[in-house]
């Protein structure tokens, strides 16, 4: 079942018809989603006008739940965020209903075509395009590359890695250690 929507206030309506129940922005007189209730096998929402073409975020989960106290989605298993063409996969997320932030924890990983981020959670900012990576080791690999660091910065819109802390640099040159490292994707090198 594929919702389309074009507006962010729609988006817990929408995931309340999904389970035939109305959401907490619904109508008068309908019963509202809460936090003890579970949405089984929601397969992909299209949410918010905000996105530009193409980026229109779809989210799949084996249960959603809505906390109202927090406005926000708490999705467990199996979770897959598309945006536009980036993947963000991971055991838990927590989605706010305007889908502005997404918090992911246990074997959190973003994909952007070739480039692999995995780390123990991720932070996202969709609409800004940037993803903050945290956790005991987070890496990047790709072709030819690989990158461990203590924490991640990636902004895919200007295609820019900022690695901080014990970084650990593996290319076809060998192995460099760095405090810092920032990696231009577009030149495939380091900025």
């Amino acid at each position: 079942m594929i919702l389309l929507l074009k507006s962010c206030d729609i988006l817990a309506t929408a995931l309340g018809l999904l389970i035939g129940l109305t959401a907490p922005a619904a109508a008068e007189g309908t019963q509202p989603v809460t936090k003890d209730m579970e949405v089984a096998d929601v397969t992909e929402v299209h949410p918010v006008s905000s996105f530009m073409q193409g980026e229109q975020p779809a989210i799949s989960a084996r249960s959603v739940q809505y906390d109202e106290k927090t406005g926000r989605y708490i999705c467990h298993g199996s979770v897959q965020i598309h945006l536009g063409d980036r993947l963000i996969t991971a055991d838990e997320a927590q989605i706010t209903s305007d889908l502005s932030a997404i918090w992911t924890q246990g074997t959190a990983r973003l994909i952007d075509g070739e480039n692999i981020f995995c780390s123990e959670a991720i932070y996202a900012r969709p609409l800004e395009g940037q993803a903050f990576f945290f956790g005991t080791r987070c890496k990047l690999k790709r072709p030819g590359l690989a990158i461990d660091s203590d924490s991640i910065e990636y902004r895919w819109q200007d295609k820019i890695g900022v690695f901080d802390g014990h970084v650990l640099y593996i290319d076809s040159d060998g192995e460099k250690a760095f405090v810092h490292v920032e990696y231009d994707f577009n030149k495939n090198k380091i900025a």
